[in-house]
């Protein structure tokens, strides 16, 4: 019997996610490795940058999103709804690293994140991240 091993594990369960929730099905992330760093890319289609925050705490980069629905029910009757409307959040563990060097833009709808791979030890205080 020959098992399967994925190659693209991270070491340490790196980014893995910390809650599992169906809120987060909709916040869909890519990361890619670099030589000296990790790049998430996550689809954040309706949320405006103002309505992101970033925060680390304790070794855990948590994405948080929220927005509301568009339309004035008063006139309107909806005879369908697909697009998510309220409050997500999404956390993985990138270790104890210095908030100072993550990096974060957000542009047409995907938040960029960039993550050092070096780890570092650093004040646990929950730290907020600018989105550019």
């Amino acid at each position: 019997m020959k098992y399967y091993v994925n190659p693209f594990k991270f070491e340490n369960s790196l980014f893995d996610d910390f809650f599992k929730s169906n809120n987060s099905a909709s916040m869909k992330t890519d990361i890619v490795e670099t030589d000296n760093q990790y790049i998430l890319k996550m689809e954040l289609a309706g949320y405006s940058k103002e309505n992101v925050k970033l925060s680390l705490d304790d070794g855990y980069l948590t994405i948080e999103a929220s927005n509301s629905s568009e339309h004035n029910e008063e006139n309107n009757k909806v005879v369908h709804r697909e697009r998510f409307y309220g409050s997500q959040s999404r956390s993985f563990y990138v270790g104890n690293i210095d908030q100072s060097q993550i990096s974060a833009n957000f542009n047409n709808g995907i938040l960029e994140i960039a993550v050092p791979k070096e780890e570092m030890v650093e004040d646990k205080s929950n730290k907020y991240i600018d989105i550019k």
